[in-house]
């Protein structure tokens, strides 16, 4: 159950991607997702799908957390939950401080309450002002992993 299960077990050291930036969180959303999936699901197809779906729900719904956005979608293609993280301290979007981090993820489509719980895992993570600055400022996915460990998440 995700509830039990920390971020650092769904987060792939190769899906961090440090002094990451793009033009909007709808745009960082392919250029952080389409690889994390294309590992797991190898089908280019459905990674378009779901890597859409991600990006049509934050163009009618932003995902803004503060310093954290947490854009998102559940596909029925898939098993496991995906995640991938952008970080960067001067704002993972041009011209903007904020967010910093952009946690984006797909979950699977019959682990709706797994989906919530991680959903409010990362929503509190973005009121640790602390952790989301060691992380925006992490030198390295080993750092990045440490700051959530250290903060229980």
């Amino acid at each position: 159950m995700i509830a039990t299960l920390p971020l650092t077990e769904l987060l792939d050291r190769g899906d961090i991607q440090l002094h990451f930036q793009a033009g909007s969180v709808a745009e960082a959303i392919p250029l952080l997702l389409r690889t994390a999936l294309m590992r797991r699901v190898h089908d280019a197809s459905v990674v378009s799908e779901i890597v859409d779906a991600a990006v049509k729900r934050e163009q009618e719904i932003s995902t803004m957390c503060g310093a954290v956005s947490l854009p998102h979608a559940r596909s029925s293609k898939l098993d496991n939950f995906v995640l991938a993280l952008g970080a960067n301290a001067e704002g993972t979007i041009a011209g903007r401080r904020d967010p910093r981090l952009i946690f984006a993820f797909v979950s699977p489509e019959g682990k709706r309450e797994q989906h919530l719980q991680l959903l409010a895992s990362l929503a509190r993570l973005s009121q640790n002002p602390k952790v989301v600055d060691q992380i925006a400022a992490a030198s390295g996915a080993d750092q990045v992993i440490e700051a959530l460990r250290s903060a229980g998440v």
